[in-house]
């Protein structure tokens, strides 16, 4: 069974609140409450939410528009129908601005219709509700894609900064150890070789490292990688690691 939309009927006039509430009852798909004053109406507004405030204009103590105020003032959204016998259309207008919903005179309100009235703001009310949640998580996930795209781009950067010093280092290695085998003796050119040698294996798992993580980066970019994909990736990161570890150029 659908949970009862819960009225708050804030009217200073008995017999008027009390025709409403009974009409609304009848109905079977509402429960009403009745407030007899603009006061008595905030005091149960802080005690419990409602789903929909029926507000009076005129009122015993403080008017409609006072208590609108009051609910900007809390943050309070509950969706208001604002009621009166007056005609002015600035009411009207200065109830809107507020906040209200909607606005009916009490001489043109068919009981007959008022749940259609009353059903029509709730919908509108949890349509903007799911509109706002839609926009907060199209804002998040645009947050975080921006920052995915900042995490590639420095990974890119870094990467291509590391891999430039591993290509300079790789040539003047290479030059390095053809001047040493012409200058040097042979078993003094040997050990320079042997210890160049070792420093590009070095830098061969740094460059599978930094392929890697630029690997991991486009992944989460992309977000249209399969699990598995991440999960290979990973893997040769880790043995890169260990790798590294192994020559003892990372704790």
């Amino acid at each position: 069974m659908d949970r009862l939309i819960d009225v708050l009927i804030i009217e200073d006039d008995p017999a008027f609140a009390a025709i409403i509430g009974m009409t609304l009852q009848t109905n079977g798909k509402f429960s009403a409450t009745v407030a007899d004053s603009g006061s008595e109406g905030i005091s149960q507004l802080k005690t419990k939410p409602y789903d929909i405030i029926l507000l009076d204009y005129r009122l015993g103590d403080i008017n409609g528009l006072q208590v609108l105020e009051w609910m900007n003032e809390q943050k309070m959204e509950t969706p208001v129908i604002m009621m009166t016998s007056h005609s002015s259309e600035e009411l009207a207008v200065e109830a809107m601005k507020l906040g209200a919903y909607d606005y009916v005179k009490k001489e043109q309100l068919e009981l007959d219709h008022l749940h259609i009235l009353i059903h029509g703001v709730h919908e509108r009310y949890l349509f903007r509700k799911e509109k706002e949640v839609r926009e907060r998580e199209k804002q998040e996930q645009e947050k975080r894609e921006a920052a995915i795209q900042m995490f590639q781009t420095t990974v890119r950067t870094i990467a291509h900064h590391i891999n430039k010093s591993l290509a300079v280092f790789s040539l003047r290695s290479s030059s390095v150890e053809r001047n040493m085998k012409k200058t040097l003796p042979a078993e003094e050119a040997e050990k320079v070789v042997t210890l160049l040698a070792d420093l590009r294996r070095q830098a061969n798992i740094i460059e599978a490292v930094v392929r890697s993580l630029v690997q991991i980066s486009d992944v989460v970019y992309t977000k249209y990688a399969g699990d598995q994909d991440i999960i290979d990736i990973r893997s040769h990161l880790e043995q890169d690691l260990e790798m590294l570890k192994e020559q003892k150029i990372i704790a």
